[in-house]
């Protein structure tokens, strides 16, 4: 079997990406109610999270939790792991940019100096 790269034949090491902006788990998440006609309030009902938390998640404003993950899982029929990832990359991605934002500030100043 063929191992997986994770570098671009143009000769990009995807690892070395930084993303221009992050993605939080919250907006997929609120395509997929809306994909299924499912309301807010009614998932919050059916998966016994409290409505707040749940709008809260999908603004953005609440990361997602392993046990808010296999709630998620439960009520959609989907593995948690997916969510779990998807606030993972989210995590990633900021560490990311915030560390490039951090490496061009010290590029100017040593340049500087």
């Amino acid at each position: 079997m063929k191992k997986k790269s994770t570098y671009l034949e143009v000769g990009v090491n995807l690892r070395d990406v930084v993303p221009s902006e992050a993605f939080h788990p919250g907006e997929l998440f609120y395509d997929e109610l809306k994909e299924r006609g499912i309301t807010q309030k009614s998932f919050a009902s059916m998966s016994g999270i409290l409505p707040s938390q749940l709008n809260e998640f999908i603004k953005g404003k609440r990361g997602l939790s392993a046990e808010m993950a296999l709630k998620f899982g439960h009520v959609l029929d989907m593995d948690p792991v997916y969510w779990l990832n998807l606030q993972m990359i989210y995590e990633l991605d900021l560490a990311k940019i915030k560390q490039s934002k951090l490496n061009k500030r010290l590029s100017k100043l040593r340049k500087a100096s």
